[in-house]
């Protein structure tokens, strides 16, 4: 059975879907797509982790880790919801620059430093992530820690590949700002 606290995580990663959903029509053309060697096993691995963090199958895997109690769910869905909120707020500030699924830099591509980017230099990807770790808190079972596990190493991977794109594209400009911000956690990392 799933708690009030469990059924707003679920949705508020519903209303991420239908947030991210328009933008894959109105992204600007793709000038770029860099070696896919490791995108397409990293974007591979992140469906995976979602599939164990918001899958209530997962009966072989839903050994209790997180106590479910009032704190607890309301603590975790903030983060959920402080996460999501965030990702959105990237991916609004991003706009026609945001690339999906593939890491790509697009005609006219712009770096944007305004907004959650002047805050760290990838929200999107930040947001997901503690939004991640409010709905496996909330969800409390193994299958959902095995799914954070598998999403960060897939965040990693493509924060990675996207600092080398960006690094290209912009050199100098990209460089002065990643001496300004942090990666994921701000003022941290």
């Amino acid at each position: 059975m799933k708690s009030q606290f469990t059924i707003v995580a679920y949705w508020s990663w519903l209303v991420l879907g239908l947030v991210w959903l328009p933008g894959f029509f109105m992204s600007k053309s793709t000038s770029t797509v860099p070696q896919l060697a490791l995108q397409i096993p990293a974007s591979a691995l992140l469906a995976v982790g979602f599939v164990f963090l918001l899958d209530p199958r997962m009966r072989f895997l839903s050994v209790p880790i997180t106590p479910h109690d009032g704190l607890v769910g309301l603590g975790s869905l903030a983060l959920d919801l402080a996460g999501i909120g965030f990702a959105i707020w990237g991916r609004l500030a991003l706009g026609a620059n945001w690339s999906g699924i593939v890491a790509t830099t697009k005609e006219g591509h712009e770096l944007v430093q305004t907004g959650p980017y002047a805050i760290v230099r990838h929200p999107i990807y930040a947001g997901i992530l503690l939004a991640m770790i409010g709905t496996a808190l909330t969800l409390g079972t193994l299958a959902s820690y095995i799914g954070l596990l598998a999403g960060f190493v897939a965040i990693m991977i493509r924060v990675n590949i996207e600092e080398r794109l960006m690094s290209h594209q912009f050199n100098e400009a990209f460089e002065a700002y990643r001496r300004r911000t942090r990666k994921l956690v701000p003022f941290l990392w």
